[in-house]
């Protein structure tokens, strides 16, 4: 009997979402993006009219290559060649955008969803970093003190040891998908992702590759309260829960759903569930609100910990 941890998603060349195919034929189908951020945009606004040769990042940082810029063209080492961004984006070249390039034109690396009125913009953080992403302004990692691959290691620090099948609530990135599968003893990663936008971004993304290409890693695009449901009992060895704001899903913060993230973790079991902490009610932190929250829904100890609580069965 299939488990829910045995199916993936992919995308088909018509745009829709299945189930049931392995990871490694994902690997063959995933397009060549290639980007610019900040560091590389300022380079090529000081380019001199003769043909140049320079060192170049196209990935954000995780490679660098040797690039002839000829003719109007960034000639790849491989013999590809890329437009040079008009000086139109050139002259966007600020600390935060980053440009990609689909069907070889640049653009702003962003995009607007209409019914559901949320711009998203992918963000540079810093060279070599992993870019975040805001989404109606709203940053998606903490990077006031770091960069986002710091909030996720204090995020994994917060859980503490897992192991066995664990529970990554809500994709985003794939930052903490990728970090607890590299955990010693954890057999897979089941992670949650509703917003399809995110899972394109997730496609685009260098940084999230692993994602597709790592088969410790299952993505599922489902909301997490309904496909926790799905779980048998005592199922997982630990969840981390990092939901969007409290405005923008509320499910992800009641009672009903730690009482299942509760039901399928064995007792010692933990849960770390990242809140900030946005704003007050009636003089109760929302961190507080959720230790409450956890101890009624079954957990015999919940206590504050890294921008929000952890939860012990």
């Amino acid at each position: 009997m299939k488990q829910p941890w045995d199916r993936c998603i992919k995308n088909d060349s018509a745009g829709s979402l299945k189930t049931n195919v392995m990871v490694s034929q994902l690997i063959n189908i995933m397009p060549e993006y290639y980007f610019l951020a900040p560091p590389q945009l300022r380079q090529l606004s000081v380019l001199p009219s003769a043909p140049a040769r320079l060192e170049l990042s196209l990935d954000l940082g995780r490679t660098r290559q040797e690039v002839e810029i000829e003719r109007g063209m960034i000639v790849l080492s491989n013999s590809i060649k890329l437009p040079l961004p008009g000086p139109e984006l050139l002259a966007v070249a600020d600390a935060r955008t980053i440009l990609i390039c689909r069907e070889n034109a640049w653009q702003k690396w962003q995009r607007f969803d209409e019914p559901r009125n949320k711009f998203y913009k992918m963000i540079f953080v810093a060279e070599g970093a992993p870019p975040t992403v805001e989404i109606n302004g709203i940053k998606m990692h903490v990077t006031k003190d770091g960069y986002p691959a710091l909030d996720t290691r204090r995020k994994l620090s917060a859980l503490g040891r897992v192991h066995g099948h664990v529970l990554d609530t809500c994709c985003g990135l794939a930052y903490t998908a990728r970090a607890l599968a590299a955990q010693p003893g954890v057999k897979r990663v089941l992670v949650c992702e509703v917003d399809r936008n995110m899972i394109g971004f997730c496609r685009e993304n260098p940084w999230s590759r692993e994602l597709w290409q790592n088969p410790g890693i299952v993505c599922h695009q489902a909301d997490a309260a309904e496909f926790i449901r799905t779980l048998p009992d005592k199922s997982l060895g630990g969840i981390l829960h990092d939901p969007p704001r409290f405005s923008l899903a509320p499910e992800l913060y009641t009672e009903s759903f730690y009482r299942e993230c509760c039901r399928v973790l064995p007792a010692g079991g933990r849960i770390y569930h990242y809140t900030g902490n946005p704003h007050q009610q009636k003089g109760r932190s929302l961190p507080e609100q959720t230790i409450a929250r956890l101890k009624k829904s079954g957990f015999r100890k919940a206590l504050r910990c890294y921008q929000g609580a952890l939860g012990i069965k």
